[in-house]
């Protein structure tokens, strides 16, 4: 079965506000359980994992993961076992973990202090010595691999744009478009709050990226002449949200049918909306958004928004 067939995602004008034109790419759309920039990041690591001679594909994430449900849609796709270690000291029931139940994939809870040591040598040498028939995918679909995969999400998109928007979990999405970029400025939107991190992160992927598939180019150009954060929207943290936010996606629904998620891509719209609107985006410029996906989520959110009297009016 070929699953990662190679393909565009499309891409369309969206609005001109304030003199900047504004299109979006809609990753989303690439599959209805396994899409948006988990798609790509899963790629490689699918064909890397079916010349390993590994039997089982183990992963990490907390418990609303976009990477946890897309990676336990490739293993029901493929026929492949996966597994997952889930951040917190109790595997919960909530949408995301249902599905990924639902999919066959089995789920482990452990600490929040162990899961921090996941990206360890030794961590990951103790697994391989008690699991050897596992093949580990770092969270997120972070690596080489994953960026690899995400140098693609340009691919038949024309060098005409003066700013490429995403937003940020781990950076590999933003690595792989510094490095597919040879004239835009990669906007990343880090979903965390003290973003300021994924200016290292980055550098490290590409510097793995490098050493993985020997590649010239200058890390330090595209870290300092490429990529900007922008910190200021990410509402409070990972995962946080507020009534502002709720209702910009709501109103972006309304107004172009187009669903967003609340983690992601729903603060990436509402920065640029803001700095459109502000002028710190020039008007005149030509800015991409990458749609990528996330939209799993929404479910599972609704639930804590019910507490709090707040409702995304769409799920997907």
């Amino acid at each position: 079965m070929q699953i990662f067939q190679k393909l565009n995602a499309p891409y369309s004008y969206l609005d001109t506000i304030s003199g900047v034109e504004l299109w979006l790419k809609r990753e989303d759309l690439i599959h209805p359980e396994l899409s948006g920039n988990k798609w790509r990041k899963l790629k490689y690591y699918l064909e890397d994992f079916r010349k390993s001679g590994k039997s089982v594909i183990l992963t990490f994430g907390g418990a609303f993961s976009n990477h946890l449900a897309a990676t336990a849609a490739l293993g029901k796709i493929a026929g492949i076992p996966t597994k997952a270690l889930v951040r917190g000291e109790e595997v919960q029931h909530n949408p995301t973990l249902d599905f990924c139940r639902a999919q066959g994939m089995e789920l482990e809870a452990i600490s929040r202090k162990r899961y921090a040591t996941k990206d360890d040598p030794a961590f990951m040498r103790l697994l391989e010595e008690t699991l050897p028939g596992v093949y580990a995918i770092p969270e997120g679909g972070k690596g080489p691999l994953g960026v690899k995969g995400c140098t693609e999400i340009l691919e038949a998109v024309p060098e005409d744009f003066d700013y490429i928007a995403v937003a940020a979990g781990t950076g590999t999405t933003s690595s792989g478009l510094l490095l597919s970029v040879h004239k835009a400025q990669v906007l990343c939107f880090p979903a965390l709050k003290g973003g300021r991190f994924l200016h290292q992160a980055i550098h490290r992927q590409l510097l793995d990226f490098q050493q993985h598939f020997p590649t010239v180019f200058d890390e330090q150009k595209l870290l300092n002449t490429r990529l900007r954060l922008v910190e200021k929207y990410h509402f409070g943290g990972y995962g946080k949200v507020s009534s502002a936010l709720i209702d910009f996606m709501n109103g972006f629904y309304e107004q172009y049918r187009i669903p967003l998620d609340p983690v992601y891509t729903g603060k990436l719209l509402y920065g640029l909306f803001d700095m459109i609107k502000t002028g710190e985006i020039a008007k005149g410029s030509k800015v991409l958004a990458i749609h990528t996906g996330g939209l799993q989520g929404i479910k599972g959110m609704n639930a804590r928004l019910h507490k709090q009297g707040l409702k995304i009016n769409y799920e997907v």
